[in-house]
């Protein structure tokens, strides 16, 4: 039982180490599309407002950043990745939950025989008190 808690807790871990690189990835990714909806949103539009030129300067500068040189927006790649990356973050956090409630059942049944067996052992001591101070029946 113990080990079979202690994989748990492991496993546990190793799914927490798993999201984080996720949980970076969406965030990046959620900003770059973002940005590029703003983009693309201002970019053709003749007449702007001081803000939507604000907004679409800050928002070329941002991809300028990421594109590294390249020309075309991957805002459908990115999507798609970002989609991709939600469905494997809900089904880690699906484990992660599943594994938490059994390793949390799991130290309930450990705890419970823990107390069985300390209460066998208590009874245990008190008749072998019980025992040894009784006065003997024959003299």
């Amino acid at each position: 039982m113990k080990n079979t808690t202690i994989s748990m807790i492991g496993e546990q871990m190793d799914i927490r180490d798993e999201l984080k690189p996720i949980e970076r990835r969406l965030a990046t990714l959620k900003k770059h599309i973002e940005q590029s909806d703003i983009y693309l949103k201002f970019k053709g539009k003749k007449a702007l407002t001081d803000s939507e030129k604000i907004l679409l300067t800050s928002a070329n500068d941002y991809l300028k950043g990421v594109m590294n040189g390249k020309t075309t927006l991957p805002t459908k790649a990115w999507k798609a990745e970002y989609a991709k990356l939600t469905a494997d973050r809900n089904r880690l956090n699906q484990r992660y939950v599943s594994l938490k409630d059994e390793v949390k059942e799991a130290e309930k049944s450990i705890r419970k025989s823990v107390y069985s067996i300390l209460r066998q052992e208590r009874k245990r001591q008190i008749r072998g008190r019980l025992f040894k101070h009784k006065a003997p029946l024959y003299n």
